[in-house]
């Protein structure tokens, strides 16, 4: 018997409340941080004959005689375009108790969906996958990032706000320090005049922008893009060594720029100004240098100036 509303937790009212606006990982995230292991998560299929257009349809919290939650997902055995011959379902409906064959049935519907959302994602089954960080880290490096077409997906994959642009580019490297030696030297295309000389490298040019200055939640985008970039982006692109340089443009500005300690000289919308659009370069180098720490962006859309 399901719990009734005065028995539930306020997060929990609300999931099942907008259970359909969820997709299943977060969701199961959410319920496990609400207690509820994947032993105690059932699944089950959406006994409707039409498909909708959500594909979890309903949470529904158990107190007895265990505490469990059941998912309903407009998937499984019994489900719009099930794989289970409607010959089941016209012998379910001539049986005197055809709740007793939906749930036979549903035995086997909880262990299809269970093996599919492990599946879809394993790093929430460890014994699957011992250390799934280490592992992703494997196949990424199996992909390549040496692409104009692999950056792309993976810089809209971690800012979906964002429209991104990808494109080679060449990076002018100034290597200086080099020993005074006499002699002669071969006119060649070998010998360097003076102390330094200045080579191209190949790299890419990643263009993110914004149509307004800040995020949903208040946060400034070049502070909220620098926080992704070098908690998450930059240490999975750093063994594979890429020239790289990040640009933000944010089309419409609210704030005027002022002389303060905090700030982004170059970016912010000067009086007078006619240009629609500010650029600022939130990272340009190798993907194999270090980063600098970095705070955590915060309300305001501020940062200290460097």
């Amino acid at each position: 018997m399901g719990a009734t509303t005065t028995e539930l937790t306020p997060t929990e009212e609300r999931i099942v409340a907008r259970a359909r606006e969820f997709e299943l990982g977060p969701l199961l995230r959410l319920l496990e941080a609400e207690g509820y292991p994947p032993g105690h998560i059932l699944f089950e299929s959406n006994p409707e004959p039409v498909s909708p257009a959500a594909f979890v349809e309903a949470v529904t919290f158990h107190r007895s005689p265990l505490r469990r939650v059941v998912v309903t997902l407009n998937l499984g055995l019994l489900g719009a375009n099930a794989l289970l011959p409607s010959y089941f379902l016209e012998v379910a409906e001539q049986c005197p108790q055809p709740e007793s064959f939906f749930d036979f049935i549903r035995f086997f519907d909880h262990r299809l969906l269970e093996g599919f959302a492990r599946a879809l994602y394993p790093e929430h089954d460890s014994a699957l996958v011992g250390d799934w960080e280490r592992t992703k880290g494997f196949y990424f490096r199996m992909l390549g990032v040496g692409s104009v077409t692999t950056l792309q997906w993976f810089f809209q994959l971690y800012f979906p706000e964002l429209r991104v642009w990808v494109s080679r580019s060449a990076f002018r490297d100034i290597t200086r320090g080099h020993e005074v030696r006499t002699g002669t030297s071969p006119l060649d295309g070998t010998a360097v005049l003076g102390d330094s000389y200045t080579s191209e490298s190949a790299g890419f040019q990643v263009e993110l922008h914004a149509e307004e200055e800040t995020d949903a939640r208040g946060r400034g985008w070049p502070e909220v893009v620098e926080h992704r970039l070098h908690e998450i982006l930059l240490p999975l692109l750093a063994p594979a060594r890429v020239r790289l340089e990040v640009g933000l443009t944010v089309a419409a500005h609210a704030v005027w720029a002022r002389l303060a300690q905090r700030g982004y000289l170059g970016y912010e919308r000067l009086h007078g100004g006619t240009l629609l659009g500010h650029r600022v370069v939130i990272f340009l180098g190798n993907t194999a240098e270090p980063p600098r720490p970095r705070a955590a962006p915060s309300p305001g859309g501020r940062r200290d100036a460097a």
